[in-house]
């Protein structure tokens, strides 16, 4: 049953010419459910026959006298501009164009997606004459989200009768040329672009309305043009702050500037700016009061769900989870978890929007400082009364000298004795840093730029950095080496040469050498993992040797570039390789903690770590089941802070050590894994015995491989119970 009924004679043209669109959808609503078919399809339609029959006969009135009133226009304006028209004659030809667009409207149905809100009778046809890829290209860009054209068949077929109407007669009657031209020309001019002079009133109307509304307080925004004309082209000065002004007092009316805003053309990147900000404002509104369940939800005033939303709202609604996760517990300490895992979301959403140049990304960037201040004020509140054991231990990655070094402990002797043969490199001609995985090796590198002040330490972990070929390692080798002593010395050193891979290479060497000695700086490059650089050096073995010559040239011909590399693997257990070119190694052996410096990194691992929180009999009980073994030490220290936080206690007590034991078998399996796994054999089929006390026969070989991982103690038993328990485990 249709309920919209037809509008009236003069409603039916103010639609045409000035809302089109609407116009579409509501002829939509009254039946007519293709307003762009020929006269002829709509008057013997079956269906909705009665309305559609009126439609036509409001179509062909309104042609009617529309069609005398261009004529005459036309005639006036050809007339002004000295090219006189007859307006009999055009008349004719006009009337003979009503006729043939009746008949063959169907045959220009091509152009029925052209949305032009201009088609008054026949100007549109006049103009398509003269221009029509300029037409094309304008309403291509004009009616991109509109799916038919308001321009019925019936009309488009009159326009173009009446074009080729006005054609023949005008043609017939004066030199074709200069009086056809321009009668066609003034005919696109004044109607395809009749925009211009409604523009003239827009742009006195649009800044009144605003600065009338700021003055009486009263809102205006029913009234701005954009309401009322639906294809002006051009932006309206003003309408962005309007619309805004009236978000908060008047939502119903902003929405629906907005969306005619989005069929406007001159208007939608006004509408789309709006939104934007009115969007940003909303989330700012949501985390000042903490409304986080909608900003998860994206749902709001202006927020509209959170399908099709755009990935920078998608990134604040994935903060919003970790902000109401903290909202809903009542633990300070998981509270706190979740408020430190929403910093880093913010810190990583505030790059998102640094490298996007959108307006959103702009907008939204007020609205991250107000929940990063949100966030911090929370983590200020449960701090206050959670009463959380800080937890300073790191086991996830390496330590570093900018967070970490209250915890690095019990290297001193280590950094003491290699800063001591770089002074004096006369000493040795190259140093190995050799230690079982987890002992603490990177974390001492990553150190020294801290605690040997006088050196440029480069960091290059030959694990982190595979080589698809020579030239890249050297590039990748050169551009670290670059950064590092930049950031730590703020001493610029050049790029790799450009020149043959081994000769840029040892062109690059030379200038380091010559900068280390004209800056009074020793240059020692560091490469960690080196065991693992036969497997990753791409190439044949025949380059792997040029490289290894071309270090140990570099460690016997060079004072003030030295290297370091860095393994797990001792030299007597690798390819003869290494210790031809390495030649005068001096090694330097990393391995478990001393039980003093082991004590003291539980009880007290930074100044404000609370002094009863881990007593000395729960350390005592720690460090027997691990030995000093730096990994295994932190790691429990950080599940018991962890344990204790979790309980909302203050201090630990020996019955959390084996509470945690379980936990650390599960977390550190892959550390266990690996240590076993590694193991010739022989050597597994040792530490099994030894993990089950049982008798093992351990020969020269054995014994040397189980010490130099420090896994046996001097009564030759596991120097770590709780990895013979893994083992027991298995």
């Amino acid at each position: 049953m249709i309920k919209t009924k037809l509008p009236n004679h003069f409603a039916l043209l103010w639609l045409f010419f000035m809302q089109p669109i609407t116009l579409h959808h509501h002829l939509k609503g009254c039946g007519i459910d293709n307003p762009d078919a020929p006269a002829w399809k709509l008057w013997w339609a079956e269906e909705n026959r009665a309305i559609k029959r009126a439609y036509v006969k409001e179509m062909f009135a309104l042609l009617l006298w529309v069609t005398p009133a261009v004529v005459l226009l036309l005639s006036i304006i050809a007339d002004a501009l000295g090219y006189p028209l007859e307006p009999v004659r055009v008349a004719i030809g006009v009337a003979f164009g009503v006729i043939t667009g009746v008949i063959t409207g169907v045959a220009f149905g091509v152009i029925t997606g052209v949305v032009t809100g201009v088609v008054t009778g026949v100007a549109f046809g006049v103009a398509f004459g003269v221009a029509f890829g300029v037409i094309i290209g304008v309403a291509a860009s004009v009616t991109s989200d509109v799916a038919a054209s308001v321009t019925s068949g019936v009309i488009t077929g009159v326009a173009f009768g009446v074009a080729f109407g006005i054609t023949a007669v005008v043609v017939g009657g004066v030199k074709f040329g200069v009086k056809f031209g321009v009668a066609i020309g003034v005919a696109f001019l004044l109607f395809f672009f009749r925009l211009i002079p409604f523009y003239f009133f827009e742009l006195l109307l649009q800044p009144f309305f605003y600065l009338a509304q700021r003055l009486s307080n009263r809102s205006t925004l029913h009234l701005v043009p954009v309401l009322y004309h639906e294809l002006s082209y051009f932006p309206h000065p003003f309408l962005l702050s309007h619309i805004l002004l009236n978000a908060e007092t008047h939502p119903e009316t902003v929405a629906q500037v907005l969306n005619a805003c989005a069929i406007a053309p001159g208007q939608r990147k006004i509408g789309q700016a709006a939104l934007a900000h009115l969007q940003a404002r909303e989330l700012t509104t949501l985390a000042q009061k903490h409304q986080f369940k909608a900003a998860v939800d994206l749902q709001g005033q202006w927020l509209s769900g959170i399908e099709g939303a755009d990935n920078k709202l998608l990134a604040f609604r994935d903060t919003a989870r970790y902000l109401q996760a903290a909202l809903d517990t009542d633990n300070g300490y998981h509270r706190l978890q979740h408020l430190e895992t929403t910093t880093k979301s913010l810190q990583a959403l505030a790059n998102q929007l640094r490298g996007d140049d959108s307006l959103l990304a702009r907008v939204l960037t007020d609205t991250l400082h107000t929940w990063e201040d949100v966030t911090a004020s929370l983590c200020r509140d449960t701090q206050a009364i959670a009463h959380v054991i800080p937890n300073p231990f790191r086991i996830d990655k390496p330590l570093n000298p900018e967070n970490d070094q209250p915890i690095f402990r019990g290297r001193e002797n280590l950094i003491q004795r290699l800063a001591a043969l770089l002074a004096h490199p006369e000493e040795s001609a190259s140093i190995a840093l050799l230690g079982p995985r987890r002992c603490g090796k990177t974390s001492l590198l990553k150190m020294l730029p801290a605690k040997v002040p006088d050196a440029v330490f480069v960091f290059f972990d030959i694990q982190a950095n595979p080589m698809d070929s020579i030239l890249a390692f050297f590039q990748a080798l050169a551009k670290q080496t670059r950064e590092q002593a930049q950031r730590d010395r703020r001493l610029e050193l050049p790029p790799l040469p450009d020149a043959p891979p081994f000769s840029a290479l040892t062109q690059w060497f030379d200038s380091l050498e010559t900068i280390g000695q004209t800056s009074g700086h020793r240059i020692l490059l560091c490469l960690d993992e080196f065991e693992r650089l036969e497997t990753y050096f791409p190439g044949t073995r025949n380059d792997l040797l040029k490289l290894m010559g071309l270090f140990r040239a570099t460690i016997q011909h060079r004072s003030h570039l030295h290297l370091l590399v860095s393994g797990a693997a001792p030299f007597d257990e690798l390819d003869n390789l290494w210790s031809d070119h390495l030649i005068n190694v001096q090694e330097l052996r990393i391995g478990l903690l001393d039980r003093d410096n082991s004590l003291n990194l539980l009880k007290k691992p930074t100044p404000a770590f609370p002094d009863e929180a881990i007593p000395l009999t729960v350390a005592k009980a720690i460090f027997e089941r691990v030995n000093g073994q730096p990994y295994l030490l932190q790691l429990y220290a950080k599940l018991l802070v962890e344990h204790l936080n979790d309980k909302e206690r203050e201090q630990a007590n020996i019955q959390d050590v084996d509470h945690i034991e379980n936990v650390v078998l599960s977390q550190a399996r892959n550390y266990f894994s690996n240590v076993f796994s590694t193991a010739p054999d022989t050597i597994q089929t040792a530490l099994e015995n030894l993990a089950f006390s049982k008798p093992a026969q351990l020969d020269r070989r054995t014994r040397r491989w189980l010490k130099q991982r420090y896994l046996l103690n001097e009564q030759e038993q596991l120097s770590i119970p709780v990895f013979g328990r893994w083992i027991r485990n298995r």
